[in-house]
């Protein structure tokens, strides 16, 4: 996971989110104790936030690879629009008690955001949000900022490099942020080492390569190509560039 930056204004289809938002807010004015709840759940419309521009600029912003576990997955899939806090309802843990209603009042809001995966969102994530101290979850947007998530919003104030870092092909946590993170997630499966590990196989024999050009003194213009290409493995547009940076093999 590596940090996003959101350089790219909000894109103008969610304004029409704007006055849903504004209903949902009425709703739960007039009645506290039901709207949002699972007898009078809010509805959302899919087709705001799962606008084909919103999906363009986060795809633009990410790299076209999911904000959790950096895979390149748009060629063999849609991907997720994924919120970071949950919109209908939210859990402590996977399997927990359900919290509703969610974080409604953001089901639209270019922050709270992400392109993921379908593993990492649908069969991991989901409604997931977990706090240090869950008697702290917001239920409205002035109370959020009291919250302390144990999972990482790689498009966040907190650098992800802060609390995971890489063994090889294998993440780490170095906090307990980290080490939630990893474990919601799910993104020490073996299915994802397996494809660091092809990955960091390229790297190391490219970095091989120019280590012994070098020695040999070999063309320095070859020397110089492959050192570019080398960084390249290492630059927010590549699979897995989080592993690569830890890697040593990127001076």
């Amino acid at each position: 996971m590596i940090r996003i930056a959101r350089t790219a204004s909000a894109p103008a289809i969610l304004a029409d989110g704007v006055p849903l938002v504004q209903a949902m807010n009425e709703a739960k004015k007039a009645n506290p104790a039901i709207a949002g709840t699972k007898t009078k759940p809010f509805k959302f419309d899919s087709s705001i936030y799962g606008h084909q521009d919103v999906k363009n600029a986060l795809k633009a912003l990410q790299h076209e690879k999911c904000a959790y576990c950096e895979g390149k997955f748009l060629a063999f899939c849609y991907g997720d629009i994924e919120h970071y806090r949950p919109k209908g309802y939210s859990q402590q843990k996977s399997g927990g008690k359900t919290i509703r209603p969610g974080y409604y009042w953001l089901a639209y809001d270019w922050n709270n955001l992400l392109l993921s995966c379908e593993l990492c969102n649908r069969a991991r994530k989901r409604n997931v949000f977990p706090l240090r101290d869950p008697t702290k979850r917001a239920d409205t947007p002035e109370k959020v900022a009291h919250e302390k998530p144990l999972i990482l919003d790689p498009a966040g104030e907190d650098d992800p490099h802060d609390h995971i870092r890489f063994a090889s092909n294998v993440p780490e946590a170095i906090t307990l942020v980290g080490k939630q993170t990893i474990a919601l997630l799910g993104l020490d499966r073996s299915e994802l080492n397996g494809l660091r590990l092809t990955r960091l196989g390229h790297v190391e024999a490219l970095y091989n390569v120019v280590r012994l050009a070098d020695k040999l003194g070999e063309d320095t213009t070859l020397v110089a190509e492959a050192t570019a290409k080398l960084q390249a493995f290492a630059s927010d547009h590549s699979e897995f560039s989080a592993m690569i940076r830890d890697s040593g093999y990127i001076s």
